[in-house]
């Protein structure tokens, strides 16, 4: 494979690094006097480029490699952050709410702690945000990816909620 051009490889590290493609692009290339739009296009081309992708998929190996983290680790992380409740780190009982202390919370659940704080009138314990996690999980996963609708055609209502959901009205 031929070898990449010295702001080619800039722009695949800064890719990894950034995980932007326009970003990565801006970086490597001048841009100084370029719309968003065409630093855009440009980046995406470059994405495109098998050479390009090729050198990304290395450099992504690599990675994985030195950060000996794999994907199922990533992705029990996130279903902890997902599935944890705040009493999973608080016991109430009547008026009394009573934090546990560290040593009695599983890894998991220890895990999803963001921050702990003293604060006035008591302890602020911050979990990471549900949410993103749910986002970062399902693009993992590949629940996000776009349904293509074909708008040329017409599609018969029933037809169209058997296959996306819903109720005909």
């Amino acid at each position: 494979m031929a070898k990449l051009t010295v702001k080619q490889e800039n722009f695949c590290n800064y890719y990894i690094e950034t995980g932007n493609a326009s970003e990565a692009y801006r970086r490597a290339y001048s841009c100084d006097k370029m719309k968003d739009e065409t630093v855009n296009v440009k980046a995406s081309e470059l994405l495109n480029n098998g050479k390009i992708t090729v050198r990304v998929k290395q450099l992504q190996d690599a990675l994985q490699k030195r950060s000996d983290i794999t994907k199922d680790e990533v992705i029990k992380e996130l279903s902890s952050i997902v599935r944890s409740r705040v009493t999973d780190v608080l016991s109430a009982k009547g008026m009394t709410v009573r934090i546990k202390s560290i040593e009695e919370l599983p890894d998991e659940v220890v895990a999803c702690i963001s921050s702990i704080k003293k604060i006035k009138g008591g302890i602020e314990v911050k979990f990471y945000d549900k949410i993103a996690a749910i986002d970062r999980l399902s693009k993992m996963l590949g629940w996000d990816k776009a349904t293509k609708i074909d708008m040329q055609g017409s599609v018969p209502v029933k037809e169209w909620l058997s296959k996306f959901g819903g109720d005909e009205e």
